[in-house]
């Protein structure tokens, strides 16, 4: 059975932008098809709160029309949606930052994550800088990552990590960014690579349960994509 096509009736240039609160973290804003598929891979709980930027009061998922649309067609032909299929619906866009932010919100939401955060090249800096956030504070956003640090490092030679905060350097800085409240379980790092040059990074956190391999590797799987898109 095929996953429901989200991309057909949707222009994620031109689509609303929500916000979304589970009543403690709000994260967003994002285009209606991320909503839509952290919604379809259960990454966005029923009791959420969600609300159009533009709004200045917060309505259940239930009452937003596209939420119930989508509810009615999985009801009829549904299945799960993975990191990699949606990974070839990220937005129509040429702009570097709302692409790259986009992959985080989807990376984000799609793999369960408590936090993540997207570092890219900025001009005129030459250094990566914290350019979108996820269920982290946004006083983040501006932050400069050091050449030295690990995930730099590694991300330029084309490498990630995932694992313990506990068992490396790089994970226990990755952990100590993201400040989340609650002990991460396990971290993940991947870069944003085109023709041997790097883009950007990307570093999530998980509180409940370790990113399994197969996590990283969709994780890697949605950055080519982006890459691709890119270059």
């Amino acid at each position: 059975m095929h996953a429901p096509s989200l991309a057909s009736g949707f222009n994620s240039d031109s689509s609303p932008r929500w916000l979304v609160t589970n009543g403690t973290t709000t994260v967003g804003p994002v285009h209606t098809e991320l909503l839509l598929r952290g919604y379809l891979g259960g990454r966005i709980p029923e009791h959420c709160h969600v609300r159009e930027v533009r709004w200045g009061a917060w309505r259940p998922l239930e009452r937003i029309r596209e939420i119930g649309s989508l509810k009615r067609r999985l009801a009829r032909d549904g299945a799960p949606l993975g990191l990699r299929e949606a990974a070839h619906h990220l937005p129509r866009t040429s702009d570097p930052g709302e692409l790259l932010s986009s992959a985080l919100q989807l990376a984000a939401l799609t793999l369960d994550a408590n936090a993540g955060l997207l570092h890219r090249y900025r001009a005129p800096l030459s250094l990566l800088v914290t350019s979108a956030v996820f269920g982290v504070p946004a006083e983040l956003l501006g932050d400069v990552l050091p050449e030295s640090d690990p995930s730099y490092v590694l991300a330029k030679r084309g490498k990630g990590f995932c694992g313990n905060p506990r068992h490396g350097l790089g994970e226990r800085l990755v952990a100590e960014r993201l400040q989340h409240d609650a002990p991460l379980a396990s971290v993940l790092m991947v870069p944003v690579m085109t023709q041997g040059r790097l883009l950007a990074i990307l570093e999530l956190g998980r509180t409940g349960h370790v990113f399994r391999v197969d996590d990283a590797d969709d994780l890697a799987a949605l950055a080519a994509e982006v890459a691709r898109r890119l270059d």
